[in-house]
């Protein structure tokens, strides 16, 4: 009995020291690849850890606002086109996919006397690109809508681009604000209402007091779990939550989709006052770079934004959790601003300020990569706001994206292809609250990743059917269950689920 004893003591130090070390290791920077362009410049690079480049391209048309990498190695960036009317900041008109070597493999042009793409972005799991752009209304069509004076308009819309060839491109889905208006100005001309009625519409009649571009949206987000799309707005101070489930036809009406709202907003959030709810303050004084945090990371579900604060001169990340109800939509008490009425998690600091443009991105250990865009400084912060890493490269850089070693195959640094379907142990075992999982995948394939406790019922998708190509992959799960709440300590399953092979890990969380 003695010995038994003294064996379960050596047992629970050692986990101890185990769950210790790894927490130590998890308060460190995220080890990874960097990914920035200076903005306006024709250069991307990709840095390691000790800020070296491992990778420059060399582009032939300006760009830099936004680029991502794909598990390729090449990478997908916005670009500037020539002669259009719509030249208002973070015009771009271009879209390229760009592989290792410098080749452009596709190259997009929207860009007309009608209409030009800005700012983001967003690649989507199934090859498709989300882009924002202008479409040009006339001081008539606008005075029409209910505008409160003559001139004409820039509103934002989105377009879901399928890729063609090598400069063709199929738009397969778009959605407009022009088609989701409300006024109470003017009762002899449409989409005519009582604003505060009607927090799903946009008010034509805010920050809309002069012509040209009247929102100026510069980030978009795609939430594969949910289908919805979240876009920010510089001069509105404002994000907002839409539909991806909807048809087009039904993107331009009041009903259709997962939600039954068609294109109308499912939550927006950061000045209340914009749909006539003026006992809430406003929180966003220019906001930038809105995304959804993904499945398996800190916070998954939750929305980031870079708050500007520009009044102030002290900028801060936000982060929020919109309020659901069962059933996965969003609450809202009438007559009320949208929850949350405070960050779940933010982060400032004396000296911290871009007064526009700002990046930040949550890694998969829970830390915060950020772009303090308008001084080129890049920085890492753990959840107490310690800084883990930085770059202070200098120049304007809008946003900076981390991926990790496995994400891609550097050529020279990382791995070849692998030759069979692999799911390795997650790391840390035993765990608390975050771990690594590993998998590879020979050749392309859909994958899906779930979480299943010891009576085989389902806790968390990981991975939703999303397409890989050969490679190797990571992913995280952070001891949350799909309602997201903490689970509780215990032995869990990890099953991995491809067209050709299933294969399962044990898991331990340890609290």
């Amino acid at each position: 009995m003695r010995k038994i004893k003294i064996t379960l003591l050596l047992l629970i130090l050692i986990l101890g020291n185990f769950v210790d070390k790894s927490a130590a290791l998890f308060a460190q920077a995220y080890e990874g690849y960097t990914l920035f362009a200076p903005n306006n410049s024709k250069y991307t690079y990709l840095t390691n850890m000790s800020n070296s480049a491992v990778h420059t391209w060399t582009h032939t048309k300006s760009g830099g606002y936004s680029v991502y990498m794909n598990q390729d190695g090449s990478i997908l960036r916005s670009a500037v086109s020539s002669s259009s009317s719509f030249n208002g900041g973070g015009a771009t008109g271009i879209v390229q996919k760009i592989n290792w070597a410098g080749t452009v493999l596709w190259e997009y042009t929207y860009s007309t006397t009608s209409y030009r793409t800005h700012h983001d972005i967003c690649p989507m799991p199934n090859g498709n690109v989300l882009l924002i752009a202008w479409e040009s209304k006339t001081a008539a069509q606008c005075v029409q809508a209910g505008l409160n004076h003559s001139g004409s308009l820039w509103p934002d819309f989105i377009v879901e681009v399928q890729p063609v060839g090598t400069t063709g491109g199929l738009i397969v889905w778009e959605w407009h604000f022009w088609n989701h208006l409300i006024q109470d100005y003017n009762s002899s001309k449409d989409n005519y209402g009582v604003v505060a009625n009607h927090p799903e519409l946009l008010n034509i009649n805010i920050g809309s007091s002069s012509s040209g571009d009247w929102m100026h949206c510069n980030a978009i987000s795609y939430n594969s779990t949910r289908d919805e799309i979240v876009i920010c707005s510089h001069n509105l101070d404002e994000l907002y939550v839409i539909d991806h489930s909807t048809t087009t036809a039904q993107a331009a009406t009041h009903t259709g989709g997962n939600r039954g709202k068609g294109g109308d907003f499912l939550y927006r959030w950061g000045k209340a006052s914009n749909y006539g709810v003026t006992s809430s303050p406003q929180v966003f004084d220019v906001v930038h770079c809105s995304t959804w945090i993904p499945i398996g990371y800190s916070g998954a579900g939750d929305i980031l934004s870079f708050n500007n604060r520009e009044s102030s001169s002290t900028s801060m990340i936000v982060q929020i959790t919109p309020p659901y109800d069962s059933l996965g939509n969003y609450v809202l008490v009438s007559g009320s601003a949208y929850g949350p009425t405070s960050a779940i998690w933010s982060y400032t600091t004396s000296g911290f300020y871009s007064n526009h443009l700002g990046g930040c991105q949550r890694l998969p250990n829970g830390n915060t990569l950020i772009a303090e865009s308008t001084s080129g400084y890049m920085f890492e912060v753990n959840s107490a706001g310690t800084v883990q890493w930085s770059y202070n490269r200098g120049g304007e850089i809008v946003r900076v994206l981390r991926y990790a070693v496995s994400y891609l195959s550097v050529p020279g640094e990382t791995s070849t292809v692998p030759t069979e379907i692999t799911l390795s142990q997650n790391y840390p075992n035993p765990f608390n609250p975050t771990t690594n999982i590993k998998y590879s995948v020979p050749k392309a394939t859909m994958v899906t990743i779930k979480i299943y406790d010891m009576l085989g019922k389902e806790v968390m998708t990981l991975v939703n059917n999303e397409n890989r190509k050969a490679g190797n992959y990571e992913t995280v799960w952070n001891g949350i269950n799909s309602n997201g709440n903490a689970v509780s300590s215990g032995t869990y399953f990890c099953r991995l689920e491809t067209s050709d092979a299933v294969k399962v890990e044990k898991l331990m969380l340890l609290k």
